[in-house]
């Protein structure tokens, strides 16, 4: 028994480092293209961005949203650095969703390791896992667009599972309001 606890043990501490090289290597390939992007978006004529993210998440793209509040647009860059810009009457809605079940979530390895070790708990470990009631998973700013090639956005505003109450989910949830009040603002100036 001890010698699994071990095993279990140090392969979560394995798959742990592998997850955080793989993140940084992840974190500098979205920098080099959120710093290509703005270059792109920097020599649009008439458009100048205000604020600006990353959709993580998109169902049809995935890149970089840009918002330029004086005249009203936005544009999204695609991570292949196309790019279009939109109208405030091309948004048809936008809300926050937490937890939506439409998003996948892969079963990573660490999760399949720490599975394991709570199992070999036994009924300690069935106490903790079934404690998933304040459990986030994501929370998504989700806008729909009039657009056949960029008809849903979602900007993840959760880079983490974290726990509600939490100040990563306070931070999250201001994030997303934020973004929603931004998207909100234009879609009502059409």
């Amino acid at each position: 028994m001890t010698d699994i606890f071990l095993l279990t043990a140090l392969g979560a501490i394995g798959a742990l480092i592998f997850g955080m090289f793989k993140g940084n290597q992840l974190k500098k390939k979205v920098h080099a293209l959120a710093v290509q992007s703005d270059t792109i978006v920097a020599k649009l004529d008439g458009f100048k961005a205000s604020s600006a993210c990353t959709i993580v998440d998109g169902i049809d793209l995935s890149g970089f949203l840009y918002v330029d509040v004086e005249s009203k647009r936005f544009c999204i860059v695609s991570t292949t650095m196309s790019y279009k810009i939109f109208e405030p009457n091309d948004i048809i809605d936008v809300s926050i969703i937490e937890n939506n079940p439409a998003i996948r979530n892969e079963t990573k390895l660490t999760d399949r390791i720490g599975k394991t070790f709570l199992e070999s708990l036994g009924p300690i470990g069935g106490l903790i896992r079934n404690k998933s009631d304040s459990n986030v998973n994501t929370i998504h700013v989700v806008m729909h667009l009039k657009d056949s090639d960029h008809n849903t956005i979602m900007i993840n505003c959760l880079p983490v599972k974290t726990q509600r109450n939490t100040p990563a989910y306070e931070k999250a949830i201001h994030i997303a309001n934020s973004w929603q009040d931004v998207l909100k603002a234009l879609m009502n100036s059409a």
